[in-house]
């Protein structure tokens, strides 16, 4: 009998394969699985334009409900604060309105005279009266901005009858076109946003230009017949030119010049407007000289 036993030598063990992977794993090809099955449909869908077209318009319009939603709260925060400030000045606001209606009655009996007076030169000289263009009203859903783009979201689209690149303005002035239209949402492009072109004239040098929106709340413009006329202050309107915006309409004014960078203070409070008016422009409304070379084309 032997006092000494022989033992084997270890040998290093191999690792095995995990029979149980992990919820991470599966979560990891789940997401690669549905990445290259998105891509593909999209591939898909490229080349049927009519269903891509009804995809895209669902995307836009889910994208832009969650939009309103989200903002919804910081919305109504505002209008609180607004409303609280503005209840301060309620008794100056009112007093300010009584004098000025008395002050307008006063105007309206001078007015009401005039207009009498202008309607029968009108008749007599056989010059047609000018035609108010139709427009549709609409509410500010939410504002969103990125640090470049602006647009507005607003509650109206196809049933309103309302197209893409109709002009939208308030009171003070242009806000934009209707960049993209929905069935209920339409996304409105200011005239400051990166992407904004507008054909317009100075009031006073007559130089006709084009307003472009650099994303700032200031935007520029270029193709200046000759910028040495342009001056500070003065007014910016419509042309009539480019088959948008009729002429016109204001824009802004002349706010600084440097190094022949001309820019604009539009006169539109975007911060401050709840409302716009979507106007339904007809070729009627834009310069002859325009609608000759329309129908040209």
């Amino acid at each position: 009998m032997s006092f000494f036993t022989h033992h084997k030598k270890s040998t290093t063990l191999k690792p095995t394969a995990n029979p149980y992977p992990s919820r991470s794993q599966k979560w990891k090809n789940s997401l690669i699985l549905t990445f290259i099955l998105i891509l593909i449909g999209g591939g898909i869908l490229r080349f049927h334009k009519h269903y891509y077209y009804k995809v895209e318009q669902g995307l836009f319009e889910g994208t832009a409900w969650i939009h309103t939603v989200l903002s919804y709260p910081f919305q109504a925060a505002r209008n609180v604060v607004t409303t609280t400030y503005s209840l301060r000045h309620t008794k100056e606001d009112y007093d300010h309105l009584v004098k000025e209606n008395e002050n307008l009655k006063w105007q309206l009996q001078a007015l009401n005279a005039l207009a009498y007076e202008n309607k029968i030169l009108r008749q007599n000289l056989h010059i047609p009266l000018d035609k108010i263009p139709d427009h549709h009203t609409a509410r500010i859903l939410s504002s969103p901005y990125d640090g470049l783009h602006h647009f507005f979201l607003i509650e109206a689209g196809h049933k309103d009858k309302v197209q893409r690149d109709q002009p939208v303005v308030v009171k003070e002035g242009v806000v934009g076109r209707l960049e993209k239209v929905g069935h209920s949402i339409s996304r409105v492009l200011l005239l400051n946003d990166a992407n904004s072109r507008i054909p317009v004239v100075t009031t006073n040098s007559q130089q006709k230009a084009i307003l472009a929106g650099n994303g700032s709340f200031f935007p520029t413009l270029v193709y200046v017949g000759d910028v040495r006329k342009v001056q500070k202050g003065e007014k910016i309107i419509t042309s009539g030119m480019g088959g948008i915006f009729p002429a016109g309409l204001p824009i802004g004014i002349v706010e600084k010049i440097t190094h022949n960078e001309i820019r604009i203070r539009p006169y539109v409070p975007f911060r401050d407007i709840e409302w716009v008016h979507i106007l339904s422009v007809s070729s009627e409304e834009f310069p002859q000289e325009l609608n000759a070379a329309l129908r040209a084309e």
